[in-house]
């Protein structure tokens, strides 16, 4: 297993590195990404202040809801983009490479790959926590309980990617297929938490975990609830455990397309 995680951090190091080679464009990426982050979370600031409080939700707690779900979303596509990419390695035969290699194989898909632009959701997510930490004053427990939850949220993420990029070995056409089910993933995760109650609010957190990602995180830190952190940890496991089970019963399904690609 050790030698799995080295081999996972020198990819990941050298995905980096081949980044920054082009200096002028991974800044422009970052700062990109983060600029158009701060467009989003102006819209969505405005519209709570027109709109007032929903379900308790705050323009504060959309600052933490921009927080939690883009470093979530950054952290996987900065260092395990390679699973968003399993579309175009499946229709394309290049996966056959990533089978013939005998390092564990999701984790050298999930570390062949490393997205420029995915720094800035990072910054913009550190940047949102800090100022949403400034603005309600957090004390040291709850800046250790935004550390926890920001760790749990990029893992949800990257758990409910794994999943549903998997189905990119059981359909004809994996872009088309795995955009859908992604955007019905990430589109509720970056939405007014106050908005789910009810049968939603279920649907969204126990069966397509988009709430893991932000609005959970945040109930749990605006109320410094130690027992919303247990039940998102306890779901974050459950589906990290079910995406590993289903890539690994997925990827019995793959059939070499035989374009010959062991390129890079």
């Amino acid at each position: 297993m050790s030698h799995e995680i080295k081999f996972a951090i020198y990819s990941i190091k050298k995905n980096l590195l081949d980044s920054a080679e082009l200096r002028s464009s991974f800044l422009m990426n970052l700062f990109g990404m983060a600029l158009g982050n701060g467009s989003l979370l102006i819209l969505w600031v405005f519209f709570t202040r027109s709109v007032g409080v929903v379900g308790g939700w705050t323009s504060a707690d959309i600052v933490a809801l921009l927080g939690f779900s883009t470093i979530a979303y950054g952290l996987t596509a900065s260092f395990f983009y390679g699973i968003l990419k399993l579309p175009e390695y499946v229709a394309s035969g290049s996966f056959d490479r990533f089978i013939l290699s005998p390092k564990n194989l999701l984790l050298r898909i999930a570390t062949s790959a490393f997205l420029p632009s995915a720094s800035g959701d990072i910054l913009s997510g550190i940047i949102c926590l800090t100022v949403y930490s400034f603005i309600v004053r957090t004390n040291p427990s709850q800046i250790l309980l935004m550390i926890i939850l920001s760790i749990f949220a990029s893992l949800a993420f990257l758990s409910a990617a794994i999943i549903i990029f998997s189905i990119s070995f059981l359909v004809i056409d994996p872009g088309a297929a795995t955009n859908s089910a992604f955007n019905l993933f990430i589109s509720p995760a970056l939405f007014h938490g106050g908005a789910f109650q009810g049968v939603m609010r279920f649907i969204f957190t126990f069966i397509i975990p988009s709430l893991l990602i932000g609005a959970l995180p945040v109930e749990a830190l605006k109320l410094t609830s130690w027992q919303n952190l247990v039940l998102i940890i306890a779901l974050t496991v459950f589906f990290f455990a079910l995406s590993i089970f289903i890539f690994n019963r997925a990827v019995r399904k793959y059939e070499s397309s035989n374009f010959m690609t062991f390129g890079n």
